[in-house]
């Protein structure tokens, strides 16, 4: 009767309407009011009346005969809403990240334009130009750029023509680079072109005819060879020898020039002079100035080898020569 009187009671007082899902597993020894104490719901009994009310209602399986005094070990009760429980703080609203655009990809500059300052056409033989570290061979013809090197090779020749027009053929085994060259064409008639060229000779034979940069007078226009030997060109027609090899060079040992028409400066740290129509001299030394002598026989053709070539002396050379002999 009095167990009857308490669940009674307790449905009669009533209880709030299970607002959350919080599952218990029911230990030896336990009661719901020592269960609902340890979750800190309530102290006295009377304050958790309205709680075992509600684990009742929300439990029939557990509880078949709604009697609150008898529980099972083990058995898994849900409890009501713990008003004693702190809410949880509320997740703090996302802070939105600024959109990052992807970077762009970078647009790769374009090469630079080299512009071609002629061409180079092979006419016999082995050709090659030594490009950024690359050797190629100049089969027919090609495009030719500032600090190309080309070779000749046995029994080989090349001409170069320059857009000014300048041309300048190479013979067998001959080593020849352009290091600067600039070129404005005349805009008015009567004006002179505009440019520069700047070129070297290493070794082996050229013949230059020079086009509208070398008929100026302030157009700096300049071959450099072996020994320190400068040649200065003023609308001329001229051929270099370059042989450093003593053994083949015989007479023709250092740097050698040849005028066939206009005129030439030829010098180096020593001396300079000044070489017309015919004219011939050399080089030998770094100490010692250019010498004329008399132009040797065969000089001008290319494509026979230098040491095939005799240079006679000077009639100061000879008198030396003699006055050596007497004494």
């Amino acid at each position: 009767m009095k167990s009857a009187f308490l669940v009674f009671l307790i449905f009669a007082i009533g209880a709030p309407a299970l607002a959350a899902d919080k599952r218990y597993v029911v230990q030896e020894d336990d009661t719901l009011s020592s269960i609902l104490r340890a979750q800190n719901y309530a102290t006295g009994y009377s304050e958790l009346l309205p709680f075992i009310a509600e684990i009742l209602q929300a439990n029939p399986d557990v509880f078949p005969d709604g009697n609150a005094n008898f529980v099972l070990p083990g058995s898994i009760i849900v409890l009501p809403k713990n008003p004693n429980e702190p809410e949880p703080e509320p997740e703090p609203e996302p802070v939105p990240q600024p959109v990052i655009e992807p970077a762009p990809e970078p647009v790769p500059e374009p090469a630079p334009i080299i512009p071609t300052i002629g061409s180079i056409e092979a006419s016999s033989g082995r050709t090659e130009i030594e490009r950024d570290g690359t050797l190629l061979e100049v089969v027919q013809a090609d495009d030719l750029y500032a600090r190309d090197v080309i070779f000749t090779r046995d029994n080989s020749a090349a001409e170069i023509i320059l857009l000014d027009d300048t041309r300048i053929t190479l013979g067998s085994n001959s080593e020849f680079s352009i290091s600067e060259f600039s070129y404005a064409a005349p805009v008015n008639q009567g004006d002179s072109a505009l440019g520069s060229l700047i070129a070297s000779i290493r070794n082996g034979v050229i013949r230059t005819i020079t086009g509208l940069i070398g008929k100026a007078q302030q157009n700096p226009f300049q071959i450099n060879s072996s020994l320190n030997a400068t040649i200065g060109i003023r609308g001329t027609n001229f051929t270099v020898r370059s042989c450093n090899d003593t053994a083949r060079c015989g007479g023709l040992y250092g740097v050698a020039v040849a005028v066939q028409d206009g005129s030439i400066s030829f010098g180096n740290d020593s001396a300079e002079i000044e070489l017309n129509k015919d004219e011939f001299a050399q080089v030998q030394s770094t100490t010692e100035g250019p010498e004329k002598k008399p132009l040797p026989e065969g000089f001008f053709d290319l494509q026979r080898d230098v040491s095939d070539i005799e240079v006679s002396s000077s009639w100061w050379d000879e008198s030396i020569d003699y006055l050596k002999s007497l004494f």
